[in-house]
């Protein structure tokens, strides 16, 4: 794991799947959605996502470097848009609590499969 990434000490439910690459990284449990950033964690419970739907990305996949480290705008097969009632945001600098926040994301079918499976969510097809 990414030593930039903010590691969360109580995570609610039980882990299911973890993916990470040193740009990025993304866990689910029963409760919980977390997205990894170099320095950013963006914490969900699963239960406040109201809508996730396939996104498609107007540019190609592009890589740039941020200090020494390269980042790849690649990671899942399949991008979504998720929009979520409520969101912590942690950082170096503290935690923040932010309302209706909408997050584009690359997402494996594996953890799309976690994810509908715990939040709730009906996959419409």
């Amino acid at each position: 794991m990414n030593s930039d990434f903010i590691r969360l000490k109580n995570m609610e439910g039980e882990l299911k799947f973890t993916q990470m690459n040193n740009s990025y990284g993304f866990s689910v449990t029963t409760k919980e959605l977390v997205f990894f950033k170099p320095h950013l964690t963006y914490h969900l419970f699963l239960h406040d996502i109201v809508s996730m739907v396939p996104h498609k990305l107007d540019n190609a996949p592009v890589s740039f470097r941020l200090n020494r480290e390269t980042v790849h705008t690649t990671f899942g097969s399949q991008y979504y848009k998720i929009g979520v009632k409520w969101a912590r945001i942690v950082s170096r600098s503290g935690i923040v609590e932010k309302e209706n926040m909408e997050f584009i994301v690359p997402l494996s079918a594996k953890m799309l499969t976690y994810i509908t499976q715990y939040s709730g969510l009906v996959v419409i097809r």
